[in-house]
C-alpha cells in the first residue's frame, strides 16, 4: 500500500502547525495511524502476511513521524528521489522490483476515510482490472486506486509522468481500466483548517454517518462533536473547546472559548479570550468590554 503525501503549494495549516499534516491528531490516533488502521483491515480481510504501507513524501514536504510496525503492518517513510518525477513516475520507480501481477493500493495521504478502505479495495478487486479507482458523484478528486505493477512498467524511467492526465489516458488504450462509483463521498480531505476539522467530525461520527446538514438535518453547527487536547498542551479546566484542537505546547487560560480552531505549539489563549475559526500561532487576548 502506498500513501502519497505532498503538493505543489503548502497550505497555511501545514505551514503553521510545525509538523506534517499526517501527524495531526484525530479523535483516536493521528491521520497516519488512521491510514495504518485501514491498511491493517486490508491485510486481515485479504489474508496478506507481512503487509507494508509506504508513505511517499515529495521533496518539498515535511516527513511524518516514523510509526514502525503497527499491529502487524510495517510502515516505511520514503522521500521522493526527484522533485520532477510525477506520481506515475514515483510509483513506477517504487515498484520496479515487484512482480508484474502484484497489485498495489494507492491512496492520498492528507485525507480520512468515510468508508472502510478494505470495502473500497474489495469493490475494485471485483472488477478484475489492471487499473481501477473509486470516484464519487460529487466530483471529489480520486483518493484511492488499485494498480497492477505490470502496468507501471510502461511508465518511462526518466522525466515527469503524471498519473491521471498522462498515464491513465494511455492505459485506457492498452489495459483494462475500471471505475467504482460511490453515490456519496468515501473520503474527506484534511489539508486546510476547515477540511481538517470537518474530517475529525466525520471520523467522530463514524463510517457512513452524515457529515453535512444536507445529509444529516439534525446536525447543528453549535453542537460540539469533539475537542482534542494533546498531552503536553496546558488547558484550564473551565475552558470551552468547541470542535477544536490544542496541539502540544499550546496554552489556554481560564474561561477562554476556542471554536473551530487549531492552537499551534507556543500559542497562548489568555484567560477569558475567544478564538474562532483560526490557526493560532501567537497570543490571543481578551477583548475589552468582555
Amino acid at each position: 500500500m502506498f500513501v502519497l503525501y505532498g503538493s505543489v503549494r503548502s497550505t497555511p495549516l501545514a505551514r503553521r502547525v510545525d509538523r506534517c499534516l499526517l501527524d495531526l491528531p484525530l479523535v483516536n490516533g493521528t491521520v497516519s495511524t488512521h491510514h495504518l488502521q485501514n491498511a491493517r483491515a486490508c491485510a486481515n480481510r485479504f489474508g496478506l502476511d507481512q503487509f507494508e504501507m509506504r508513505v511517499l513524501v515529495d521533496t518539498d514536504s515535511r516527513r511524518p513521524e516514523d510509526q514502525g510496525d503497527y499491529e502487524g503492518v510495517r510502515c516505511v517513510i520514503q522521500q521522493d528521489a526527484s522533485p520532477i518525477r510525477g506520481v506515475a513516475g514515483v510509483l513506477s520507480d517504487a515498484t520496479r522490483e515487484m512482480d508484474n501481477d502484484d497489485y498495489i493500493i494507492v491512496s492520498s495521504g492528507a485525507q480520512v476515510y468515510l468508508e472502510s478502505l478494505d470495502d473500497l479495495v474489495h469493490a475494485m478487486a471485483k472488477k478484475e482490472a489492471d487499473v481501477s479507482f473509486v470516484s464519487s458523484k460529487d466530483g471529489a478528486p480520486v483518493g484511492v486506486w488499485l494498480i497492477r505493477c505490470g502496468v507501471l512498467k510502461s511508465v518511462k524511467s526518466i522525466g515527469y509522468v503524471d498519473l491521471k492526465e498522462q498515464s491513465l489516458e494511455a492505459w485506457k488504450i492498452d489495459h483494462k481500466v475500471c471505475v467504482v462509483e460511490r453515490t456519496r463521498p468515501y473520503a474527506h480531505p484534511a489539508r486546510s483548517l476547515t477540511e481538517y476539522l470537518s474530517a475529525i467530525r466525520a471520523v467522530a461520527a463514524g463510517f457512513g454517518s452524515g457529515t453535512t446538514i444536507d445529509e444529516d438535518p439534525y446536525r447543528e453547527d453549535w453542537e460540539s462533536t469533539f475537542s482534542i487536547i494533546e498531552t503536553d498542551a496546558t488547558v484550564a479546566e473551565d475552558v470551552i473547546m468547541h470542535d477544536s484542537v490544542a496541539l502540544g505546547g499550546s496554552t489556554v487560560g481560564k474561561g477562554a472559548v476556542v471554536v473551530r480552531s487549531v492552537l499551534c505549539p507556543g500559542s497562548i489563549v489568555s484567560s477569558g479570550a475567544r478564538v474562532t475559526d483560526r490557526v493560532l500561532t501567537g497570543v490571543a487576548k481578551k477583548e475589552r468590554g468582555r
